[in-house]
């Protein structure tokens, strides 16, 4: 009896804690503050680069990586905390997103009102953006000059895919299903990343020289896509 109660009031304070994290206010402020952190850390890295690095970085020819290097930059720490942040304080925000396409049902009222398809793609589009957030912490911790058993290419390759396969299926959903949010979003969720992700496929596999330009090609999409995403969201409170 002592098991089963303790076992109920963890599950009860786990139940609360989940729903203080995916709260409006709290997701909107720690999105925004990891949307933030990463993309004025980002353009910080790259004009340090640009200028102090003590070999010249280009977008066309160094991969994203190469920020938290200290052979093209001298604060290479900056990049890789800010991919640990970011990809630690946008977590709740895939939580919050699940509630809105299609929450996991609590009863049978709600197992009807979703379709089981809608669900389905739902659940994968957490599970992927999970994913996608693991990877970026991991390549904040394992750069390029800490790329121990080559886990800094292991997560960037888990960030990319996740990110990728989440904006994908989650355009879907909002192109097909009437989530509150502009079909046109949903369209570019669908096409944009998933293009600019074969290109770099493509050129990565056929060893094409502006190959790293794809990879970036890939962020700034899956960045545009996402910020636009949490506006809309943020600003009609869906």
């Amino acid at each position: 009896m002592m098991v089963d109660k303790k076992f109920t009031n963890l599950t009860k304070s786990f139940t609360i804690s989940l729903k203080q994290l995916t709260s409006f206010n709290f997701v909107k402020k720690a999105t925004w503050f990891g949307f933030g952190t990463y993309f004025f850390s980002l353009i910080g890295a790259m004009i340090i680069a640009f200028y102090l690095g003590s070999r010249e970085y280009s977008l066309f020819f160094n991969w994203i990586g190469e920020l938290g290097s200290s052979s093209f930059t001298p604060i290479p720490y900056l990049y890789d905390i800010a991919s640990a942040v970011a990809g630690f304080l946008t977590l709740p925000f895939y939580f919050y997103l699940e509630k809105i396409l299609a929450p996991f049902p609590k009863n049978e009222r709600e197992l009807n009102r979703y379709s089981k398809l809608q669900q389905a793609i739902t659940t994968y589009v957490l599970l992927s953006s999970i994913i996608g957030n693991v990877g970026l912490i991991g390549t904040g911790i394992f750069s390029m000059e800490r790329n121990l058993q080559n886990l800094h290419f292991i997560f960037g390759s888990l960030a990319v895919c996740g990110y990728v396969t989440g904006a994908t299926l989650m355009g879907l959903i909002i192109l097909f299903y009437d989530v509150g949010i502009p079909k046109i979003l949903g369209l570019y969720g669908t096409l944009g990343p998933l293009s600019a992700f074969i290109l770099f496929l493509l050129g990565y596999y056929n060893g094409y020289l502006l190959t790293p330009f794809f990879e970036w090609m890939v962020l700034f999409s899956l960045l545009l896509f996402l910020a636009t995403l949490a506006a809309i969201v943020f600003h009609e409170d869906i």
